[in-house]
């Protein structure tokens, strides 16, 4: 955490000269998400839709960004709305198989575990993730940056070995 501190700090000295640029508000984003700090997080990548929005990335980390933390069960309906929302701005931008797997968390999460139904369903999301390819890495980056565990199911479909 001190060194994310560390970055963020010369992140927000070069922002201060350049305030319009995507790169280092996406940066700046990523350190205010992974410190928690996911109002000022949502203002940076805000910022990043603004300046680029055909750039699928922003409409990602807001999906994270608004979760706060929080699992999804857990969070407000509305919340859970915008986030998918979101979401699917970047995957109409681009496909990409961690957009996919963050809806298919978000989908279990909420839905799944509510025994409330949506169409398409997590499992939908999930497999078309690993159609289009997923490293064991960006799936953990994904847990990482929402502060939450997997859930058993997502690393058993997957057949990543437990980080646990």
């Amino acid at each position: 955490m001190s060194e994310i501190k560390k970055i963020g700090d010369a992140f927000s000295k070069a922002l201060a000269n350049n305030p319009i640029d995507s790169t280092l508000n996406r940066s700046m984003g990523i350190c205010f998400t992974y410190l928690g700090l996911y109002e000022k997080a949502c203002a940076c990548f805000e910022k990043v839709i603004d300046i680029n929005p055909e750039g699928s990335f922003g409409y990602y980390a807001m999906a994270i960004c608004l979760l706060k933390g929080k699992p999804a069960f857990l969070c407000e309906k509305k919340t859970i709305d915008k986030s998918i929302e979101y979401l699917n701005a970047a995957i109409m931008i681009e496909d990409f198989g961690i957009f996919q797997y963050l809806m298919a968390y978000i989908k279990y999460d909420y839905y799944s575990r509510k025994f409330l139904n949506i169409k398409p369903d997590y499992q939908h999301h999930l497999d078309r993730a690993h159609s289009i390819g997923i490293s064991k890495e960006d799936v953990y980056s994904i847990f990482d940056l929402l502060k939450v565990e997997m859930p058993d199911c997502f690393e058993d479909r997957a057949g990543f070995a437990s980080n646990k």
